[in-house]
């Protein structure tokens, strides 16, 4: 594994951690993943779920993943991504980050609060 990866995944890892609670983290079966949830009933797009995903960051050999609901569910209110996050979008709601930039970190923390406050609005989330 690239000798960045665990301090990009440690500095993600924080930020998601700012969001407990209400959110809850979840650790995969590896080490390698952390994800927030909302663990309480929501409905989105007309469709109820037993709980939200909102964010998640993984560590892989080259890069750090980082998965943000948000961008996913309602995208035309995430269009405007940072300038230094849109060549690290890789589909639709993951981002491959293998630098360790304070200005992506920055980024990254704006749209993780943008998303949970945007969640927080739409009354998917609540404190």
């Amino acid at each position: 594994m690239n000798t960045i990866i665990p301090e990009i995944y440690s500095s993600i890892h924080s930020l998601l951690d700012n969001y407990v609670p209400p959110l809850v983290p979840r650790a995969g079966d590896k080490s390698n993943r952390y994800d927030m949830y909302y663990p309480y009933e929501v409905e989105l797009a007309g469709r109820k779920y037993p709980e939200l995903y909102f964010a998640g960051v993984a560590a892989y050999d080259k890069y750090v993943g980082l998965y943000f609901f948000p961008i996913y569910s309602h995208p035309n209110e995430f269009t405007e991504t940072p300038a230094s996050l849109r060549p690290l979008l890789k589909g639709k709601s993951c981002f491959h980050i293998k630098k360790a930039e304070s200005q992506v970190l920055g980024d990254i923390k704006a749209m993780l609060d943008k998303g949970f406050e945007f969640y927080q609005a739409k009354g998917l989330i609540r404190h």
